[in-house]
């Protein structure tokens, strides 16, 4: 029989995420901890040479522009406070995305040249966006619908979220009682496949 799973959505990046996810664990003292995050990328947050708090230097345009634009609702530092939160918990940690291997084979799959060379074009459109959200949840999501407009990139995506929907049955299927932290933007997409994979789980907000 499995264990209870909560989820938890957090904005990427903002400061104040940290807090929900240390508030969240406080509350419900789950096992074990998993995190939308590949292994690489939990390597290199517990690693001395990755980023220090508030190192927010974006990497892309698309990056740029989600910092610009979330940074009118709250600080934002790298690495995300809503994952390093959890590290800093002593909680067993879990990640859950996929790891190098198998995102670039999931790439590859879904996004073809010509979603490669729409999203190249949109690079400078994503900049000057004009972005209407009044809140950091909607700002994601509408950031979210700019970046991965081309067909592929959603299919990408998707992927993903069901790759995070089966770790997160796994980890309900081992402990207790298990949260697990996915970005805001991919929350809804995960509880839909935990709903089509029989896994039932309970949202924080």
């Amino acid at each position: 029989m499995a264990g209870e799973l909560f989820i938890i959505g957090a904005v990427r990046g903002l400061v104040s995420e940290g807090e929900r996810v240390r508030a969240a664990i406080a509350k419900h003292r789950p096992e074990a901890v998993g995190l939308a995050v590949s292994k690489e990328g939990l390597a290199a947050m517990n690693s001395p040479a990755g980023p220090g708090p508030g190192d927010a230097k974006p990497q892309n345009p698309e990056e740029r522009a989600y910092i610009r634009g979330l940074g009118e609702f709250g600080e934002v530092v790298k690495p995300p406070p809503c994952f390093s939160a959890a590290l800093g918990s002593g909680m067993p940690i879990t990640p859950l995305d996929m790891d190098d291997e198998h995102y670039t084979a999931a790439y590859c799959r879904y996004v073809s040249t010509w979603d490669m060379m729409r999203q190249g074009r949109s690079a400078g459109a994503v900049l000057r966006h004009k972005f209407r959200a009044n809140n950091p949840q909607d700002f994601v999501l509408e950031w979210d619908r700019l970046v991965n407009r081309p067909g592929g990139y959603r299919r990408l995506e998707a992927s993903r979220e069901l790759w995070l929907a089966k770790g997160a049955c796994r980890m309900a299927a081992a402990h207790s009682r298990t949260l697990v932290v996915v970005e805001f933007e991919r929350l809804n997409g995960v509880l839909r496949c935990l709903e089509r994979l029989g896994c039932p789980c309970t949202v924080i907000k």
